[in-house]
This record gives C-alpha cells, sequence and structure tokens, in this order.
C-alpha cells in the first residue's frame, strides 16, 4: 500500500501556509516548501516567508537555505525533497508540501524528463548572450534549432527561450524532443493528495496589497539594500526575486514610496495570475 503525503498550492498571498500549518498541527506534520524563491535565505521579507513563530510552532524544511548566488531549479529542488518527504513518512510524520511554483508540483508528482546535464560553461555562454541580445533574436536562435518548442513559448519568455538553446547547443537535441520522453515519478511509491486555493482576482488583489504594505512595514527595503552591497555574480538568481529590481530603483531615488508599492503590486498580481493560470491548466486535483 502507497505511502500518503499532502500538497497544499496556490497563487501567492492566498493563505497556503497559514491552512498548512493548521493542518500540520492536526497530524504530526511537516512542512515543506514548494516555492522557488522561498528556498534562498537572503529576503524572507520579500519572499513572504514564513516567520519565526511559524517555525517553532511546526516543523518547516527547505525555507531559506540555498544561497541566493546559486541557480535552483526543479531537477535539483526535487533531490532535496524527495529526502525531506522520506524522512518524514520514516519518522511517522505527515508531508506537507506547500508553495506557489507550479512546475515543481507537477514535475514532483508527474516527473521531469530525463535531460542531460547542461555543462556550466555553455550555461554561461548561453546567459551571457541573453543580457545583450533582443527577445527576438533569442526566438530565431530557437526556432532555427527547435520549431516545436517555439509553438509552446513565446518570444517573451525569455528564460524558457534560454533554456531551449542551451540543451541544443548542449545535447545536439531538440529540447521538445527530450520532453517526449517517458517521464520517471520521483516517488513512485507515493500517493499525492492535491489541495488547490484560490480566490477570484479582486479578492487575491487586496491580499496582495495587504501584505505588500506589511512588507515595507517589516523593513523589506533594508533587507534588499543588504543584498545589493554584498558581492553577488550580477547573473545571481536572487536579483531576479520579484521586487528586487522595483526596491533598488526607490534606494537608487528613480521610484517614489508609493511608486515602489504600487509596481511591487504589479508585478505579483501579474505573477498571481500566472500561477493561476498553470494551475488550473497543468495540475488536476
Amino acid at each position: 500500500m502507497n505511502q500518503k503525503a499532502y500538497i497544499i498550492c496556490g497563487p501567492t498571498a492566498s493563505g497556503k501556509s497559514s491552512m498548512a500549518i493548521n493542518l500540520a498541527l492536526e497530524s504530526n506534520g511537516v512542512i515543506i516548501n514548494a516555492d522557488s524563491q522561498q528556498v534562498y535565505r537572503e529576503l524572507p521579507i520579500l519572499t513572504a516567508c514564513p516567520t519565526q513563530s511559524d517555525y517553532e510552532t511546526v516543523p518547516h524544511k527547505l525555507y531559506q537555505f540555498y544561497d541566493g548566488a546559486k541557480r535552483m531549479d526543479a531537477s535539483i529542488w526535487i533531490e532535496y525533497a524527495k529526502q525531506e518527504i522520506e524522512t518524514a513518512l520514516k519518522n511517522n510524520r505527515t508531508p506537507y508540501i506547500v508553495g506557489g511554483t507550479g512546475f515543481y508540483i507537477k514535475a514532483l508528482t508527474e516527473g521531469l524528463s530525463v535531460i542531460p546535464t547542461i555543462p556550466e560553461n555553455i550555461r554561461e555562454q548561453v546567459r551571457r548572450e541573453g543580457v545583450h541580445a533582443k527577445n527576438a533574436d533569442l526566438y530565431a536562435i530557437l526556432q532555427k534549432y527547435d520549431p516545436d518548442l517555439c509553438k509552446k513559448v513565446k518570444p517573451s519568455d525569455k528564460q524558457r527561450v534560454l533554456r531551449g538553446i542551451e540543451v541544443f547547443r548542449a545535447t545536439g537535441t531538440p529540447l521538445s524532443a527530450w520532453q517526449k520522453q517517458k517521464k520517471i515519478r520521483p516517488l513512485p511509491n507515493i500517493d499525492f493528495d492535491l489541495k488547490i486555493i484560490d480566490f477570484e482576482m479582486p479578492e487575491l488583489e487586496k491580499r496582495i496589497h495587504l501584505r505588500t504594505e506589511e512588507m515595507f512595514k517589516n523593513g523589506v527595503v533594508d533587507e534588499v539594500k543588504k543584498i545589493l552591497c554584498e558581492e553577488y555574480p550580477d547573473n545571481a538568481p536572487i536579483f531576479k526575486i520579484i521586487g528586487v529590481n522595483t526596491i533598488w530603483r526607490y534606494l537608487a531615488n528613480k521610484l517614489t514610496l508609493d511608486e515602489a508599492k504600487a509596481e511591487l503590486n504589479l508585478l505579483t498580481r501579474q505573477y498571481a495570475k500566472r500561477q493561476r493560470t498553470f494551475f488550473r491548466t497543468q495540475l488536476s486535483k
């Protein structure tokens, strides 16, 4: 008989963490993070990580444990998540996988295509090209390498475009061809109970606005200022976290405080819409 783990997912500011804590308290649970931004240790306020009180109430895993200069992706996250899920079950605790990164959850429940590791020199070369090249030019390269992938990826989705380019250059095989291969579930002996939390956008927007105000009250500006003063490489993943660029421009007097708050609200709403679309179309309850 398969063991069971629970997944609680939904858009940002939907109350996933509070629900998970309440459930974990009732069932000797452990909360395991499935949010690609909350893995980084440096920006707990900006990424809305659980509070110290939350950490003391219920065990939380895979939050604030990863270096902001290092790349995290679904394949790396799955290895950490597998270990935490298996450890929880071994200790007779209930695993609750909680987060808003839909691709991580899809990869955990359905598996990833087996793609060879991309050499770091090729990855870095493609990323450097991406900094200076126009989206249309990068998309033209991908069109030459992998026209099937272009049917599913927009020119504006630079991250996926660059991924397609680097895979072809490293392997000589289009990413779309790798993706058609049979996926291997990372935890075939575990059944996942999936719950998607959602709100209509007007209500979600209110929650986002309130959370943005709390972030500024709780010191998010100083938090971002600190990482900007440290020596991270220019392409460090931490700089891509929603709100870092906004607050940097506020610190540089390019935005007023009200403008910075408004922009962070807008970026977060856009992100929430993308999350809701992914959960509706890519994950089934």
